[in-house]
């Protein structure tokens, strides 16, 4: 619709609406981020297009142009702190507040302009987190690298004064700017929402999956926490889970709402996804919290004083893990840094003394954070890459629960591989019988994702291992298991060895012709490769002379290998692996039969389909 109003009159309407922002690992929501609603009824494309108008100014009225973002932003503000202040059950859940990027220089007119609008509606400023939208490049780029410095102290310095409201800060729809590197260096925030880019449609996408997995690491690393926004299939949910985000927002959990009573603390739809995934997911969760070190933290705002009675007590302990008001780790203190006010005559009392001393939050060190649930091998990369660091604070709903020691962190690495080798096949170093059987069952009882499973065997291996022996089978069996580790990508793929020269692909959240296609080129390197095991005669000719199984002596092609493929659709209501296996070994016939030497069958409610 075309825009008729005034700004006089837009300004006034500006409508709020809250969109949750969920736990991965819980269910649980963290908080609610505050987005124009109504936008396209008061003329706009979108929240967006109307913020870019307001910057624009109008040209007729020069003198408004630089007021006009601030005015919409303003009332942007005291509108959402007056829809928030509506939740009935709004004691630990954090407010995000956007804030065009285009406006940092005038953060302290913002803050202060807030504080009467929070106290007004009885809403604490630690339930606030200011959000630094990086949607426009807003010449941030050249602000961070300003030769002289100067440009980036006034960056630093709004953002000392955004941080400094509620002691949280947010970086939006990260990735999309010019600057997001530089930027996120500078800001140092506690969270970030990744732009839609890395989030939409991600699932079929390998390369995005490697980006998201970078960037989930390196936010880690930092002690950031990552919210993937937009998120609206359950299988971009399940890819933002593993990458290691830890909450999301978008239409799958409910999208926006705009009645704040109707905001549910408890989301079910995740902790449905999460039930249906945990074994496969949390695997690692009981050895983890075996091994974490309980340690009663110290509180923000704690003494000086009773922080030296702590380490006076507590001689064996030489840092203290530092938490909030609700419990989420800020970071350690160290003996090693209080040593040189421990050791000088009036160090103590120095710091003791509030007027004089420092207060705790100077001396606090940043610390890697890891949750529960999260895998032994992250915790151990997120670990490794925090040099120096004396351990890693483990969390459960971002709720500190104890700690881990490098040591620690290696017996749980070691138990899980001792697990691991146990069921290795010793020839191919893959996964055996035992864990095929359990993906399989995990995967019938995830009705909310999507599976494909392949069986694969070879083609004439008996008269191949007859001809040339045992030795040079066993060689082409490690060569085929060595294309199935470098060819198929990593993420959401199990590869296991069945036995003999019979294999076990699994892919969740692959299309059909996706999953054809990974396997018929592996295939097809496996032929090309295998043709060096024979000698030069047989190459040459494309067929050896041996003995089939009935002990007929003919012509044999060289070896090859058929896949029976099994897709199991969302909402299957398959629940055995033996109806599984069932179809395998008919569809094993039919692929050795096909011309591309692949069959497949498709279960989708309940029913099953013959699809090639």
């Amino acid at each position: 619709m075309a825009r008729s109003m005034g700004w006089s009159e837009i300004i006034p309407r500006l409508h709020m609406v809250l969109e949750p922002i969920v736990g991965v690992h819980s269910g649980r929501t963290l908080g609610v981020e505050a987005v124009i609603g109504n936008a396209t009824d008061l003329g706009f494309a979108s929240a967006h297009d109307l913020l870019d108008c307001a910057a624009a100014g109008d040209p007729a009225d020069p003198p408004r142009r630089d007021s006009r973002l601030a005015e919409v932003e303003a009332r942007a503000h005291a509108a959402a702190v007056a829809v928030f202040a509506r939740m009935p059950d709004r004691a630990n859940v954090k407010l995000f507040l956007n804030l065009d990027a285009r406006l940092l220089g005038q953060a302290e007119a913002i803050v202060e302009a807030l504080r009467p609008v929070l106290a007004a509606h009885g809403v604490p400023a630690n339930a606030v987190v200011p959000e630094i939208s990086e949607r426009l490049a807003f010449r941030m780029a050249e602000t961070l690298q300003d030769a002289t410095g100067a440009a980036r102290g006034r960056v630093e310095r709004a953002v000392s004064v955004l941080r400094g409201l509620s002691g949280r800060l947010a970086l939006g729809n990260f990735g999309a700017g010019y600057a997001s590197l530089p930027l996120l260096r500078v800001v140092r925030p506690d969270f970030v929402t990744l732009d839609r880019f890395f989030v939409q449609d991600v699932a079929g996408d390998r390369d995005r999956k490697l980006m998201l997995n970078a960037l989930a690491n390196m936010t880690h690393l930092m002690g950031i926490q990552m919210v993937a926004g937009g998120v609206a299939t359950v299988e971009d949910y399940q890819v933002m889970r593993h990458a290691g985000c830890d909450y999301v927002q978008g239409p799958l959990i409910g999208g926006r709402v705009a009645d704040p009573a109707q905001v549910p603390m408890d989301q079910e739809a995740v902790r449905a996804l999460n039930h249906a995934d945990q074994r496969r997911l949390n695997s690692d969760a009981a050895l983890i919290a075996a091994k974490t070190q309980r340690v009663d933290p110290i509180l923000m705002g704690t003494s000086m004083a009773a922080v030296f009675e702590r380490f006076r007590h507590e001689k064996d302990q030489n840092f203290f893990p530092v938490v909030d008001a609700v419990g989420e780790p800020v970071g350690i203190i160290r003996e090693l840094d209080l040593k040189e006010y421990t050791y000088s005559l009036y160090g103590k009392e120095l710091l003791s003394n509030r007027a004089l001393g420092r207060t705790l939050d100077a001396f606090v060190a940043i610390c890697p954070v890891a949750d529960v649930n999260t895998k032994a091998e992250k915790v151990l990369e997120v670990f490794s890459g925090s040099d120096g660091a004396e351990c890693i604070l483990i969390v459960s709903e971002r709720k500190y629960i104890g700690f881990m020691s490098a040591q620690s962190l290696l017996r749980v690495i070691n138990e899980k591989n001792l697990a691991l080798a146990r069921d290795q096949n010793p020839l191919s170093k893959l996964p055996g019988n035992t864990m095929i059987n359990e993906y399989i069952a995990e995967c019938l009882q995830d009705v909310n994702s999507k599976y494909i499973m392949v069986y694969l065997d070879f083609d004439n291996f008996k008269p191949f291992n007859d001809k040339y022996g045992y030795r040079q089978g066993d060689r082409a069996i490690t060569l085929f298991a060595e294309l199935l580790r470098k060819q198929l990508p990593r993420g959401d793929v199990f590869v296991g060895h069945v036995g003999g020269d019979d294999f076990f692909v699994g892919l969740r959240a692959f299309r059909y012709d996706q999953a054809v296609d990974l396997i018929t080129s592996m295939v097809r390197t496996f032929e090309r490769d295998v043709e060096s095991f024979y000698d030069e005669e047989s190459r040459r000719r494309g067929y050896i002379v041996a003995r089939d199984r009935e002990g007929v002596e003919r012509k044999l092609p060289l070896l090859s290998a058929s896949a029976a493929v099994v897709q199991l659709s969302r909402g299957h209501a398959v629940r055995t692996a033996d109806e599984i296996a069932g179809v395998i070994a008919g569809l094993k016939k039919a692929a050795k039969a096909a011309p591309d030497k692949i069959a497949s069958a498709c279960y989708t409610d309940g029913e099953t389909l013959a699809s090639g």
